[in-house]
């Protein structure tokens, strides 16, 4: 593959797509780690963080638990308690309380979007009435955004169309979610003088492939003539990214049909799926390289925002899509995921033309000082000879760094003492008129390419 870079012809403002990102309730980091990730990934512009309502709130006494031990099962002898997740649960191995992982991971993020879900079939089934979830509801966001002003945006729910979280038909949900929005609406009614909150839903699961209930939902949101609604969310796991972009202009043309607003779509969570066996994980490159052209397609789409999944998980479930793990040093390292993002964040603001199609693999940027980046993956298991041409340089002498990733190179999960991300490779180079670099790239391999002008 030839990739072939303009370095004089500037496409557009390169809109940093790692700006977005997810954490995990049902495994989490200490109050160290954020600190971790801004210094490595920079600031997220939006973290989204969980609460579980059955863990701040006990519905057989109406008692709050605002600081409870996360992961901690106060239901396992309840048999009118939904199961949920509970079966996948491992409380956090650090003994973290739901507001040391609230409070951590706010402090390091511009603005915070708050998911909050369970007891979707404790409503549903009559055990908790809408009136005392949406009570619930306010008195949780009431809660949180006094420890939290930058609490602004509120997610209602997380694949409710799934047995794991409630197996709710489309009606039983958005129930769920009108106390939402009234909730919402009467803090912000109560509280004028704040930014207020916005509130969208549903964090529907996998994307095109679960059309049918996205479908549904926006056909009863247009018949709500009380709704309120400021963003809409879903998920995409695939190896595909054209589904990204087959999903946002069907959404958009759905909402036109229906007259609904335009509004930002947030894919909550995104990452690779595999096959159908333990969720369809892959392993952490093919997951690294191959949400790399997911990304750069997705920038192009207007108001979606794509919050890869995940920051920090149970290496013993989701090792192939954490960024971040503990070593037995006690720090957090990066994993190949976790270098993606790193070098996503490295990019300079300006994008410059590849010439040619590279199926969504690569990007070329520009910064103030000068300096050219090119980020390049090759997902998938074949591997290629990448050849990168860069056109339009200023003669003299110039600095190219590499920093490649495979099974080998900058990989912790095979070599536990990489521990961050480092140049394979640093050279002088003098131009006359073009930079020529040539790279074996292994199958499921990514690599940054830095090139400034010599000191």
């Amino acid at each position: 593959m030839e990739i072939k870079v303009d370095t004089r012809r500037v496409m557009r403002q390169w809109p940093h797509v790692e700006k977005y990102h997810n954490t995990t309730l049902r495994y989490t980091p200490d109050g160290r780690f954020p600190a971790v990730f801004e210094r490595t990934v920079g600031k997220p512009q939006i973290i989204r963080l969980f609460v579980t309502l059955d863990e701040v709130w006990d519905y057989r006494d109406d008692s709050y638990h605002w600081d409870a031990l996360i992961g901690e099962n106060r239901y396992q002898d309840d048999k009118n308690h939904y199961h949920y997740d509970w079966p996948l649960t491992v409380p956090s191995p650090l003994g973290v309380h739901m507001q040391e992982y609230i409070t951590s991971h706010a402090a390091h993020a511009e603005t915070v979007l708050l998911n909050l879900r369970r007891y979707e079939r404790e409503v549903t089934d009559g055990l908790v009435s809408l009136a005392q979830y949406q009570q619930v509801v306010k008195n949780v966001v009431r809660h949180f955004k006094q420890l939290c002003p930058n609490i602004v945006y509120i997610e209602c729910c997380n694949e409710v169309e799934i047995p794991n979280f409630g197996a709710l038909t489309m009606p039983q949900f958005y129930k769920l979610y009108q106390c939402t929005y009234h909730a919402v609406e009467e803090l912000n009614r109560e509280n004028s003088d704040e930014t207020p909150l916005q509130v969208g839903c549903f964090g529907m699961s996998a994307g095109m492939t679960n059309w049918k209930y996205w479908d549904e939902f926006l056909e009863i949101l247009a018949r709500d003539d009380e709704r309120k609604i400021d963003f809409y969310s879903m998920h995409e796991y695939h190896t595909n990214p054209g589904r990204i972009l087959q999903f946002y202009v069907r959404h958009e043309a759905k909402c036109r049909a229906l007259g609904l607003p335009q509004l930002p779509l947030l894919m909550t969570e995104y990452g690779l799926r595999t096959g159908v066996g333990d969720a369809g994980r892959p392993n952490n490159l093919q997951n690294a390289s191959g949400e790399i052209a997911g990304m750069i397609l997705g920038s192009y789409c207007t108001g979606l925002k794509m919050f890869p999944w995940c920051s920090f998980h149970n290496p013993n479930q989701q090792l192939g899509r954490t960024m971040f793990v503990l070593n037995e040093q006690n720090e957090y390292v990066p994993t190949p995921s976790g270098h993606v993002m790193r070098m996503l964040h490295l990019l300079g603001d300006r994008e410059l033309l590849i010439e040619g199609y590279v199926e969504d693999n690569c990007v070329a940027t520009t910064d103030q000082s000068g300096a050219v980046q090119v980020l390049a993956a090759n997902p998938g298991s074949v591997a290629k000879q990448y050849d990168l041409l860069l056109c339009g340089l200023a003669p003299g002498s110039y600095q190219l760094t590499e920093y490649y990733v495979d099974e080998y190179h900058n990989n912790w999960i095979t070599d536990h003492s990489l521990t961050a991300l480092a140049a394979t490779k640093t050279q002088r180079v003098q131009v006359a008129d073009a930079l020529r670099e040539t790279i074996a790239m292994a199958g499921d391999s990514f690599c940054l390419f830095t090139i400034k002008k010599a000191d």
